[in-house]
């Protein structure tokens, strides 16, 4: 949506906790990074693809019409969808045993992110202004967290804007 979140993150995406592949060998950094990032990338086209069917005006702007907070709503629907086909891939992935943590974590975020993005939703189809903007600030904040992770560690497409 024009509206300014990565996805997912939004591709927002990151990742698996050490619960990923059952059992399998932990991926070095490097890769985890690269498979990371090539799962990144795939939502981010899915996002911006996405992107070209929202509202002109994000659905918190007072100026939004009803009609375009409501045409938010399967936006935002979507966008929990693609959120959450992210992180069932990064399911299959193994982090690193000093990552694994943070991984479970990220992992947390993203269900809780996929939440707030239904929420939001349902928010909008009600055209329940006060609530969408409630559940943005949670969505950024979220969003901010698992970007900052992903950052952190080095992914390169996770946790850009770009």
């Amino acid at each position: 949506m024009r509206w300014g979140f990565s996805v997912p993150v939004v591709a927002a995406v990151a990742v698996a906790a050490g619960c990923g592949g059952g059992g399998a060998k932990p991926l070095s950094k490097p890769e985890l990074i690269k498979r990371g990032d090539a799962i990144c990338t795939k939502y981010r086209q899915k996002n911006q693809e996405l992107n070209k069917s929202a509202p002109t005006k994000n659905p918190t702007d007072p100026s939004a019409t009803d009609a375009q907070v409501k045409a938010s709503a399967p936006i935002l629907g979507k966008l929990a969808d693609n959120l959450r086909a992210a992180r069932s891939e990064f399911d299959d992935l193994e982090p690193p045993s000093d990552a694994a943590s943070d991984w479970r974590n990220t992992l947390d975020d993203l269900d809780q992110l996929a939440s707030k993005l239904d929420s939001a939703a349902s928010a909008a189809r009600e055209v329940d202004r006060q609530r969408v903007v409630n559940e943005y600030g949670e969505i950024l904040r979220l969003n901010r967290r698992i970007s900052t992770f992903e950052q952190d560690y080095g992914f390169k497409v996770c946790g850009s804007s770009g």
